[in-house]
């Protein structure tokens, strides 16, 4: 795997940094030091902290194209519905999570003062709601996947491993109506993350 560019390392630190210090304290010195590199050579590549939020937030845009492409690929191919991919993946383990898992944390973190952050959130959530009504073929039914896949989530973030709907994605998918294609993973919550 090649290294990560200067301007990845950097969009990492930034999300280390707002996941693990909170978004009110970040400064570019601080995001420079951990990403190993000088204030100049952060500046090279984004001028400012709303340059840096910026690159962010085009990070969780190209993350969120890609996971929702795993999905739909993990579909055709009849080992995992996008249904199942997406509340499979919304039980993350915060230790050992995905780079989309961080920079959505990154991205709520930041939503609460940040409208740009808030609209990023909202249009990855619209993007995963599209594909899981084109899905099922009912908007109510993707709505209701959408929410608990949410919940999964937030419970991830809070650090909830397990609960009975995390336990056996067959059995609550089948609550739900949508089929689960016999090679679906029965469980692995910390496995993979959105």
């Amino acid at each position: 795997m090649p290294r990560p560019s200067q301007r990845d390392r950097i969009v990492d630190a930034y999300v280390d940094h707002v996941v693990s210090e909170g978004p009110e304290t970040v400064t570019l010195d601080a995001v420079a030091a951990r990403a190993g590199v000088s204030k100049g050579g952060l500046l090279y590549h984004f001028g400012s902290k709303e340059a840096l939020l910026a690159g962010m937030l085009e990070r969780v845009r190209a993350l969120t194209d890609a996971d929702i492409a795993t999905a739909r690929a993990g579909a055709a191919a009849g080992t995992e519905s996008v249904a199942h991919y997406y509340l499979r993946t919304s039980a993350a383990d915060p230790e050992r999570d995905s780079d989309v898992f961080r920079a959505m944390v990154a991205v709520l973190k930041v939503a609460a003062t940040e409208e740009a952050a808030a609209a990023t959130a909202r249009a990855s959530m619209s993007a995963w709601l599209e594909v899981l009504v084109e899905e099922t073929g009912d908007e109510l039914t993707a709505d209701l996947i959408a929410a608990l896949g949410d919940g999964i989530y937030l419970r991830a973030i809070a650090g909830e491993r397990s609960t009975p709907l995390t336990r056996d994605w067959p059995a609550t998918l089948a609550r739900l109506g949508v089929p689960v294609p016999a090679t679906a993973p029965v469980t692995a919550p910390s496995e993979q993350s959105r």
